[in-house]
């Protein structure tokens, strides 16, 4: 049953994506599911319970979760690697995917909704505190315990499509399968320390062995959307998505 489930979201997805244009935007799309009572997640929200919402406070009864992530295309990739700021063509592919982002939730829940369960779907982006520089909801956190991959150094989540893109989550009161999660490590620095680049590739020098600097990455980041103000919400930098791990595990 989760896998119809799986393959009817997808294409929901892949129909929407085809939508926003000819494909010079994203690859395809990979989604997974997550028990919200395993102990796995319920370490995972204990953990993050103080800035993070629960996912009964997002949709009462909550059963499972699904975390669908949009790997941007190599062109955005590739536009995106050289300089000190973002690129025009990473800064609009952000905001326009997080506009998509927002659909292919929407939609998903509603499909859910359709087959007789309950469903909402939690925005690409919503409030964000800047002092603790966290917001109510991570969807790297969901697309962890979806199995779609495993925090790298630089703090993205590396799925097997990469770590350049978006993702979405939205929960449900549907008991889906929980989708494997990868044994070993997608982050070659933190497998064999054999890759630095996205310590070398950030302009404020956030990305460090032995932390990460939020506050550097905010303020950069700030300073980006200075640059598209005719943009809206183009707070993002991207620097450090586009190296090894910006397709696959590195």
């Amino acid at each position: 049953m989760s896998e119809d489930i799986r393959d009817l979201l997808l294409d929901v997805a892949c129909r929407l994506m085809k939508e926003e244009g000819d494909g010079s935007l994203y690859r395809m799309p990979i989604m997974g599911f997550c028990d919200l009572h395993s102990p796995e997640a319920k370490k995972a929200f204990a953990e993050v319970a103080e800035w993070h919402s629960s996912p009964n406070q997002m949709l009462p009864g909550a059963n499972s979760a699904i975390a669908i992530f949009i790997p941007f295309s190599e062109k955005i990739v590739v536009s995106n690697r050289k300089g000190k700021y973002a690129t025009r063509d990473w800064a609009e592919a952000y905001v326009k995917t997080n506009e998509m982002a927002q659909r292919i939730g929407t939609v998903t829940a509603l499909t859910l909704v359709a087959c007789g369960e309950k469903a909402s779907a939690i925005p690409p982006t919503g409030s964000f505190d800047r002092e603790t520089f966290s917001g109510e909801w991570s969807h790297k956190l969901m697309g962890s315990l979806c199995g779609l991959g495993k925090y790298g150094l630089n703090r993205m989540l590396i799925t097997r499509s990469g770590c350049a893109g978006r993702l979405v989550s939205v929960v449900t009161t549907h008991k889906l399968e929980i989708s494997l999660q990868p044994a070993e490590e997608y982050c070659a620095y933190l497998r064999d320390k054999s890759c630095t680049e996205c310590m070398s590739i950030c302009p404020v020098g956030a990305i460090r062995a032995d932390g990460f600097d939020a506050a550097a990455c905010f303020e950069h980041c700030s300073r980006n959307a200075e640059n598209f103000l005719d943009l809206s919400s183009a707070m993002v930098c991207g620097k450090c998505a586009t190296v090894r791990c910006a397709f696959g595990p590195a």
